[in-house]
């Protein structure tokens, strides 16, 4: 599917006004499959809004349309649009009753001003707006479908993700599953996947949020059985290091295969990273301490039946250690990466990454390509 995103106002041409909420929604759309292939800017001038929104049209499945939907003479987005598709602009006196019941809910009268905000183009469906006076509005014009949206950012987002978004799944074409992997460089990745041959209509897709690497099969047009055939291929080169799958981030997984059990935190030189990723387990018990050893042998068995350990760190890499009861697993682990966070940040999910693999059955040293293991053992 092609999808466009326009977004008006002189404010964010100018760069006095940020705009989150294009990159909001870009993210958003490729999260569920969808890749934005155009996003446009313009200024509050009615013929040049009416010219992007009619070349936007003419070559998209769907645009959306961001701004310009307020009471004020700069607002001209839906002005535009009436122009754009020769749509002439129709009252719709409900939205207009609505609007003068929200003023009056607050004790005021609505300005005179508000009535432009209850007309749209001819033909056009009005989309509420659950907390402000702009309402939203489609126009499907051939095969593409128009959203226009109100800028304010929350409303936007709440338009967006309660409307909008679940119109677009009921109608997908599109079918998209999500790996995460964890220890292999993208380029590594890419090196092996990239000659494959994929079913035809799937792509594959690659997204790097440290420390993950996650990859997606797109699937547009195609059935189940090529799917299938898509994701075994796939996993036949990245199960090494597959850390988790579907929409839920991968400590999320990781912390739910707990059940309930208690985890015991002891963290040094990860800052206080692998307490954020483990936040809300709600059986979590964790604490920091600014001097730990680096020798995994060295640091203190905590009590309780599962335990995760971050020790300190010198020049041949960072302490962890997994404790079950009396028995441990400890490694010396160098992360060669120069920024800081990020290296906290692997070297966190590398002790989680442990737990993964302990408590899949598995040995808790994964053979990982982008990390040097100094020395391992089980005590």
């Amino acid at each position: 599917m092609h999808i466009e995103l326009v977004s008006t106002g002189d404010e964010i041409v100018t760069g006095l006004v940020v705009d989150t909420n294009a990159a909001w929604l870009s993210a958003l759309l490729l999260e569920r499959g969808w890749q934005v292939r155009r996003r446009h800017t313009v200024g509050d001038d009615l013929a040049e809004i009416g010219c992007v929104l009619a070349e936007a049209a003419a070559r998209s499945d769907l645009v959306i349309v961001c701004g310009g939907l307020g009471p004020t003479s700069d607002d001209l987005t839906a002005e535009a649009a009436a122009m754009a598709f020769n749509a002439p602009l129709e009252q719709h006196d409900d939205w207009l009753d609505i609007i003068r019941e929200r003023y009056a809910s607050r004790g005021r009268s609505m300005p005179q001003s508000n009535v432009k905000q209850a007309s749209l183009p001819r033909g056009s469906r009005l989309i509420p707006n659950p907390v402000g006076t702009a309402c939203g509005f489609m126009l499907q014009l051939g095969r593409c479908r128009l959203y226009f949206t109100p800028g304010v950012p929350f409303e936007f987002k709440q338009m967006v993700e309660e409307q909008i978004l679940p119109e677009l799944v009921a109608a997908r074409e599109t079918s998209l599953r999500r790996f995460h992997t964890f220890g292999v460089a993208e380029s590594a990745l890419g090196d092996v996947l990239d000659g494959l041959v994929w079913p035809q209509g799937v792509t594959l897709g690659y997204r790097s949020s440290m420390p993950i690497i996650e990859l997606k099969l797109i699937g547009r047009g195609v059935d189940e059985a090529a799917m299938v055939q898509a994701e075994a291929q796939l996993l036949a080169v990245i199960s090494p290091w597959l850390v988790g799958e579907g929409d839920e981030e991968p400590w999320v997984q990781i912390l739910a295969a707990l059940a309930g059990t208690h985890l015991h935190l002891l963290e040094g030189a990860s800052t206080g990273m692998l307490q954020r990723l483990c936040r809300d387990y709600p059986q979590l018990h964790a604490r920091f301490e600014a001097e730990l050893p680096s020798d995994p042998a060295e640091l203190p068995r905590l009590p309780g039946t599962l335990s995760l350990l971050v020790g300190g760190e010198d020049e041949q890499g960072v302490a962890l250690c997994l404790q079950e009861g009396e028995r441990r697993f400890e490694q010396v682990i160098r992360v060669p990466h120069p920024d800081r966070e990020s290296r906290e940040r692997i070297i966190a999910f590398c002790a989680l990454d442990m737990l993964r693999r302990h408590l899949a059955g598995e040995s808790p040293f994964g053979d990982y390509q982008t990390l040097v293991r100094h020395s391992m053992r089980v005590a």
